[in-house]
């Protein structure tokens, strides 16, 4: 029991871990694409919505061939790049909210919520280039959207087509930030989302020891990664590599 829990874990962070890399890279598509293109006249409003992001995940494959190798060498380039992309894709205010409860969310001071969804962030981020790691390949296909009656939230499912593991079915959920205008909040494979994963280790630490520890620790699991990332390629002197005067 406890080996096939450990097994869920580890593929739902596996899956956890591109989806962040999709996501970023595609971020791109989504600056460059022109509304005009995208508005064709649907009564489906779960359709446009796979319209408008289809086009986005099939040029997931081109831009990653062409820039993995890149991203590699250059952690600051690949993290300017995350910052750029993924950071207004991504509703990271929700995500927390979720992952702590939306009571005990709204329960922390300002200072606090500020610093508990930047190390969320943060950890997004780390996900992106852990993700650049796993690449190997893999093609991400948009299968299906559906959307709530008041289409303000809905999930987009997305089949990743591997060359060397199984294929992954991941479901995004999607949450409407004013019309349009759509951001991921969630994501689930085989029945278990990333915050009901997560959720319970946040809310045990919090419960037990503060957020103050909460932050710490996932701050630390990012410096941790970020250090090791950075003396690696030898990069300096911008984000994720402090300079070593601060150091």
């Amino acid at each position: 029991m406890k080996l096939s829990t450990v097994n869920l874990r580890r593929s739902l962070h596996r899956a956890i871990i591109c989806l962040g890399l999709m996501i970023a890279i595609t971020g791109a598509a989504f600056a460059q694409e022109t509304a005009p293109q995208t508005q064709v006249a649907v009564s489906d409003p779960s359709q446009l919505v796979k319209q408008q992001f289809k086009p986005l995940f099939d040029q997931v494959t081109a831009q990653l061939a062409k820039d993995k190798q890149h991203f590699l060498d250059n952690p600051i380039a690949y993290h300017k790049f995350i910052s750029r992309t993924l950071q207004p894709l991504w509703d990271v205010d929700s995500t927390t909210s979720a992952l702590i409860g939306r009571k005990g969310f709204e329960q922390l001071d300002t200072l606090q919520q500020s610093e508990l969804v930047q190390a969320v962030s943060d950890t997004l981020i780390r996900y992106a280039f852990e993700g650049l790691e796993y690449y190997s390949g893999q093609q991400f296909q948009v299968v299906d959207a559906v959307l709530n009656q008041q289409a303000t939230l809905g999930w987009i499912q997305v089949l990743m087509v591997s060359p060397v593991i199984p294929d992954i079915t991941l479901d995004v959920l999607i949450k409407q930030a004013e019309p349009d205008i759509w951001k991921a909040v969630d994501v689930r494979v085989k029945g278990i989302t990333y915050v009901a994963v997560k959720k319970h280790t946040f809310r045990e630490t919090i419960k037990e020891q503060g957020v103050t520890t909460l932050i710490t620790e996932l701050q630390q699991k990012n410096r941790e990664y970020f250090t090791e990332l950075c003396a690696k390629t030898g990069a300096a002197g911008a984000a994720p590599c402090a300079a070593k005067a601060e150091q």
